[in-house]
């Protein structure tokens, strides 16, 4: 069962990656989540590929028990061994059908219902055939190497050891010596916390290092206060019985620790502060000058006067570019003297020096922008629509370099993205900018003017409809539908979308949560019921030696609830820490510090969180207080 679970877990959360793309019918929604998927299935990988192996490793000791009595008994070990592997063998491949079958089962529901609730965001689209394939070589590779192991171990056993069912105290970490692996640790949570300060590329690499940072410190640390604790002779001997887990069986413990660790983390850090970013969700953006943004030809003058006329409205024009970055993100270029007319801020250019212009929605006074990513973005620089050949342009090629004289936040036509990375102002010079707007002049599929809009009333609406229609048929275009930028922004159209972006992706950002939830109980629950036999024999034991139930129940729930309350406790620490340099991390990429409301919602979420885990570990507590009192009625 516990393989079944594993593998539906891996095949739903690969093949909610493959699919995110596809299924995702918007652009902007899909980049923006692709992120959170690829996170959470590397994340379900590692959690599932370690829980196959305990479970694994659990079963095939219990199968060894009873084939090394066969040996006992005269099998031939061959014999014995490859019996072992036939068992083996079916309970994988049955493990494995119905592990994708579930697993299939899950990727479509949550699918269908994120269709449901939003039929404009989301299509139900199968899985590739690479995430059968991966999630099949996956499985049997640890199956294999599992088996493989154990068999070596066997071989190397003594036959009366397999037998015996006695339990042994395992070493672990003693020592004042290891207080070096916890400043290695710490040590590595400040490397993690320099790489999260970094570029995107290294932000995302940073929670890799965060949790090998993290297990360090938890693992070693605790091993260290157990330690001190047995100097503390009045407290250890009256907790001795609660703590005996962690000190007969400490090595064992760590890999189920290292999993609620990666659980705990995740949801703790990187997704607490993606939800509460969001919340609450009418704090979308509304901060737009303009009614209309339309990316034009210079032919469709006559159609766009006559759209002002018949609809009482005001339009701006100027000559413009489109500009992309060498990641394929368009950008409108215009000229320093038409900035000024828009704006009323002086420019002074020349040659390839260049101004940008970060359109920020929430935007209240100018803000320089002196990121490093901005700079080498910006710095590079193709005139004219996104092409396939801009990618294999090398960059250090002096034809697209440019001199950025200036980079800031500002308001001018609004914020038409969601990460601020695309759709901003770049100005030229005058001179350059007359050259190269004289080139695309006589391209048909170029936009040259921006035409910004703005009605009244209701006639905005039917505007806008005469207005779309006309560039659906007629207009300038991108050559992919896949592209994130368009050539006609409407205002009230856009905050709609953007209000159900945000609620698409809050829905998914708490289905990775929940998600997480479920593993990191599944995880805890598989381990403490494959040691149901033991807790039944200690509990024996202690009634024999005169412990009262009540005392007895409060044993077996600390010992039940103690791997997750020491996980618990370390990701709310490190959380804290994270949300503390999510904090840093805004202010140095000059995006301002965290607002009142965004601490409110935070403090939330994880009190709601740890009261939830408190919950569910109670229950299953009770459940297996009852299960190893009916055991030895």
């Amino acid at each position: 069962m516990s393989n079944i679970l594993a593998i539906a877990e891996l095949f739903a959360f690969w093949g909610l990656n493959d699919v995110v793309k596809k299924a995702v019918k918007d652009g902007v929604t899909a980049a923006t989540l692709k992120s959170d998927f690829v996170l959470a299935a590397g994340l379900i990988t590692f959690i599932t590929v370690f829980l196959m192996i305990f479970s694994m490793k659990y079963y095939m000791k219990l199968r060894i028990k009873d084939y090394t009595t066969f040996i006992v008994l005269g099998m031939k070990k061959k014999t014995s061994y490859l019996l072992l592997l036939v068992e083996y063998t079916v309970g994988c491949v049955f493990s494995l059908v119905f592990g994708i079958l579930m697993g299939n089962g899950i990727l479509y529901g949550a699918q269908t219902a994120l269709h449901k609730l939003y039929p404009e965001f989301l299509k139900v689209t199968a899985p590739g055939w690479k995430i059968y394939r991966n999630t099949c070589g996956m499985s049997v590779a640890n199956m294999t190497g599992v088996f493989l192991i154990l068999l070596v171990w066997m071989d190397g056993r003594n036959l009366s050891t397999l037998i015996s069912k006695s339990e042994y105290n395992e070493k672990r970490p003693v020592g004042k010596k290891w207080i070096l692996m916890v400043l290695i640790g710490i040590g590595v949570l400040v490397l993690g916390e320099n790489q999260y300060q970094g570029s995107d590329l290294s932000y995302m690499y940073s929670h890799v290092i965060f949790i090998v940072g993290l297990f360090l410190v938890a693992a070693f640390g605790v091993a260290l206060i157990l330690e001190g604790l047995k100097h503390r002779k009045q407290f250890y001997h009256r907790h001795i019985l609660q703590m005996n887990q962690l000190y007969s069986k400490y090595m064992n413990n760590l890999l189920i620790l290292l999993i609620l660790l990666v659980i705990h983390f995740f949801a703790l850090t990187y997704l607490t502060v993606e939800i509460a970013e969001v919340l609450p969700l009418d704090k979308y953006r509304e901060n737009y000058p303009y009614d209309m943004v339309w990316m034009a030809k210079e032919e469709d003058e006559a159609f766009a006067e006559k759209l002002v006329r018949k609809y009482d409205g005001n339009m701006t024009e100027l000559p413009m570019i489109r500009v992309t970055t060498y990641y394929g993100a368009q950008h409108i270029g215009v000229s320093a003297s038409e900035y000024e007319k828009l704006t009323g801020k002086d420019v002074n250019l020349s040659e390839r020096e260049i101004l940008v212009g970060i359109e920020d929605s929430e935007y209240q006074k100018e803000k320089k922008i002196t990121d490093e990513d901005y700079l080498n973005t910006y710095s590079l620089l193709f005139t004219g629509k996104y092409q396939e050949y801009m990618a294999e342009i090398s960059h250090t090629d002096p034809q697209y370099l440019y001199d950025i004289k200036d980079i800031f936040t500002q308001n001018v036509i609004g914020q038409y993205s969601t990460d601020q990375w695309h759709e901003n102002i770049i100005v030229f010079s005058d001179t350059y900018f007359q050259k190269q707007w004289e080139a695309m002049r006589g391209d048909d599929q170029e936009a040259t003017v921006l035409r910004l809009f703005t009605f009244s009333g209701k006639r905005k609406e039917n505007a806008w409809k005469e207005l779309s229609e006309y560039q659906k048929e007629c207009g300038v275009k991108n050559d992919s539908d896949t592209r994130m930028e368009s050539y006609l922004y409407g205002t009230e159209e856009y905050l709609i979308g953007q209000k159900m972006r945000v609620l698409f992706s809050l829905s998914s950002k708490l289905f990775l949560m929940m998600a997480l939830f479920i593993s990191a109980f599944f995880v805890n629950g598989i381990k403490i019921l494959s040691e149901l036999s033991g807790y039944e024999r200690r509990y024996e034991f202690l009634r024999c030696m005169g412990m009262k139930q009540k005392q007895r129940r409060k044993t077996i729930r600390f010992e039940t609830q103690m791997l997750s309350d020491i996980a618990l406790f370390a990701t709310v620490m490190m959380g804290i820490v994270y949300v503390f340099s999510y904090e840093w991390r805004c202010a140095s990429k000059d995006a301002g510090s965290l607002d009142v409301t965004f601490w409110m919602y935070w403090i939330l979420i994880v009190g709601i969180y740890l009261l939830a885990d408190r919950l569910v570990q109670w229950l299953f507590a009770q459940y297996v207080i009852k299960r190893v009192e009916k055991g030895n009625d």
